[in-house]
């Protein structure tokens, strides 16, 4: 009996990652068209239920994408491609009252929950991945997941900077306060406002969205740079970033009048940052302790 060629070795590896079209319809269908239509009916929900249900959604869905395809490259570009399309129909439904209403009058509290969906999707994979061990650690599968984690990384990049900028500069240059102030005292300001109505468990007029989006709005600074910059010296450069930043931020705020200057605002931001690289050496932590020692990460990107 003949052994197999080379050739034949990498047209069989070739054959794991291909996938059915009928599984890439039924992906595209619930990964990618099904995304808007659940944030619609979330609408029925008060927060957090609201929030609840459109989690619970996106974990079985992409669970079963995972379960069909086998394939994390695949799940990453439905999770992208339900991120765009959310977008774009929020930016359709607002353009009727234009561009300039559009940068100026954003509804955060619509696009926390379109992250909320993606952050969901991604979770999934990356606990799969995590989790992963003997057919399920194949090589195919470990660079599926690199190339999906690019995918997801440069398109959720794009949108967050974008955002950003709309929070931080856009929308603030239209709403110049006289009157603006400036709170130096902890838990005198945005904590004080919104930790009474969390703890009563009271969610009403983007409640919940305010106190969180202020905590998390910099945890995935803090996750991508602390994957970027663990291998780096000076690390203690990388816990000092987000004061800066958070403290010019809110600086700016006060001296030009576009928003109030709080100190509530900047510690949350910095928690948030911390989380962020705290969240990324958990998961570090993880996967060394399922493999024993012989995987000391999963997030090594690599070219689809």
């Amino acid at each position: 009996m003949t052994r197999p060629t080379r050739k034949s070795n990498r047209s069989r590896g070739n054959s794991r990652t291909r996938t059915h079209p009928a599984i890439l319809t039924i992906g595209f269908a619930l990964g990618v068209l099904l995304h808007p239509l659940c944030i619609g009916f979330s609408e029925e929900f008060f927060s957090p239920m609201q929030e609840v249900f459109l989690l619970s959604v996106t974990l079985g869905l992409t669970l079963l994408m995972f379960l069909l395809s086998k394939s994390h490259f695949l799940c990453s570009l439905l999770q992208a491609g339900g991120l765009l399309l959310n977008a774009l129909v929020f930016i359709i439904n607002r353009l009727q009252f234009g561009w300039r209403d559009l940068l100026t009058h954003m509804d955060y509290e619509w696009w926390f929950r379109i992250i909320l969906m993606w952050i969901g999707g991604v979770s999934v994979t990356i606990l799969i991945r995590l989790m992963a061990r003997k057919k399920w650690n194949a090589p195919h599968i470990r660079k599926s997941f690199g190339s999906g984690f690019l995918v997801s990384s440069i398109v959720f990049c794009i949108l967050y900077i974008f955002l950003l900028l709309d929070l931080f500069i856009f929308q603030r240059s239209e709403f110049a306060d006289p009157a603006a102030t400036l709170n130096l005292i902890p838990f005198k300001g945005a904590f004080a406002t919104y930790w009474p109505h969390i703890k009563a468990g009271r969610f009403t007029d983007g409640i919940f969205v305010q106190f969180f989006g202020n905590l998390l709005i910099f945890a995935p600074l803090g996750f991508y740079m602390g994957l970027w910059w663990r291998k780096r010296p000076h690390k203690w450069i990388l816990y000092i970033f987000p004061v800066i930043l958070a403290g010019v931020i809110e600086a700016c705020q006060y001296v030009f009048k576009i928003g109030q200057g709080d100190i509530d605002d900047l510690w949350m931001n910095v928690v948030g940052f911390l989380l962020g690289i705290l969240a990324g050496k958990v998961l570090d932590a993880i996967r060394t302790k399922v493999t024993k020692g012989k995987e000391k990460t999963i997030f090594k990107i690599r070219r689809a």
